[in-house]
């Protein structure tokens, strides 16, 4: 199997210079330019339609700039972004890893949501449950399908790969860590980070993008589908007694188990080398730069305005979509 391996690159200079590799300073300036339009232009397209809006966001945000770079940088597209046929035998591993993490992520976030709204905080509704079959499937198209696909283009098929000469797991661990700042939230920064490692993993283990756009899918599909339920339920976490939310127990564990059960089914039939073997470091050298810098500080103010409004410190309007 063909494995893109770019030349270790030097960081000074203009990442545009021609006949320069893809390479970590690069990847943050389209990181940073990405989650700076996504900023300030993606919310309000949603804000004037979701659905729409998130197609416009996704394809004119996310997808186009990955391509962009893959164009101005003159990828082997295959081999960088491991645009390979995703295997059959890797299905059932990725489908159990799917449903697993959802599972775990699942208690994990709402115990943590209940727990600070019974201490007065009240989350953001930044995307409203669908309440007809109808807007369900809009949802499940647009978070499922586009964002899937979108959102792994760029992060596991362009960023990640572009911090693979500074080892694997420093390229997984600093996508992940972009991909889940990106997303804007300090509630599901751990979960969005879980996320994103496993996708890493998958798209390196089974050697082709769309093991990770499945997963991606998979996940998505199982949060529109949450939503649509609770709604349809009118479940809230707050609702949620302490005593009932301790008999959900046995979920986390079969969640946990599945994950273990999944991660060792992907590796089973993977002819990946094992990844630990493969790091350098923890972080890539050099990933602390100016871009991300202004991405954290980017992060930290939404975070900050979460929590702020959550708790009531500040009177804002809190029905803009992101």
């Amino acid at each position: 199997m063909s494995e893109w391996k770019p030349e270790v690159d030097g960081l000074s200079g203009s990442p545009l210079q021609p006949g320069r590799k893809p390479d970590l300073k690069s990847a943050l300036l389209l990181y940073l330019f990405v989650f700076a339009a996504l900023l300030f232009f993606g919310s309000y397209l949603q804000a004037l339609h979701f659905e729409y809006g998130m197609i416009a966001t996704q394809i004119l945000i996310i997808l186009l700039p990955a391509i962009w770079y893959w164009r101005r940088f003159a990828v082997d597209q295959v081999k960088f972004a491991r645009l390979n046929p995703l295997s059959l035998k890797f299905i059932p591993a990725i489908v159990i890893l799917a449903a697993s993490l959802w599972l775990v992520n699942a208690f994990i976030a709402t115990g943590l949501v209940g727990g600070l709204m019974e201490l007065g905080f009240q989350p953001l509704v930044l995307i409203e449950s669908p309440t007809t079959w109808q807007q369900y499937l809009g949802y499940v198209v647009v978070l499922s399908i586009f964002a899937g696909i979108c959102e792994e283009v760029l992060f596991r098929g362009t960023i990640m790969p572009a911090l693979e000469q500074r080892g694997l797991v420093p390229a997984i661990i600093f996508s992940s860590l972009l991909f889940a700042l990106l997303h804007g939230s300090l509630l599901s920064l751990l979960s969005t980070f879980s996320l994103g490692v496993i996708m890493a993993v998958i798209v390196i283990k089974t050697g082709s993008l769309w093991g990770g756009i499945l997963y991606h899918m998979l996940n998505n599909f199982y949060a529109a589908s949450y939503l649509f339920w609770a709604d349809t339920m009118d479940f809230e976490p707050a609702s949620l007694e302490l005593q009932t939310y301790l008999a959900l127990v046995p979920f986390l564990v079969v969640g946990l188990v599945g994950v273990v059960i999944g991660l060792r089914l992907l590796h089973k039939n993977s002819d990946q080398a094992p990844l630990l073997s493969s790091r350098r470091a923890w972080l890539p050298t050099g990933w602390l730069s100016w871009p991300l810098y202004l991405s954290l500080l980017l992060f930290v103010i939404i975070a900050a305005m979460e929590i702020a409004i959550g708790f009531s410190w500040i009177d804002l309007p809190v029905n803009v979509m992101d």
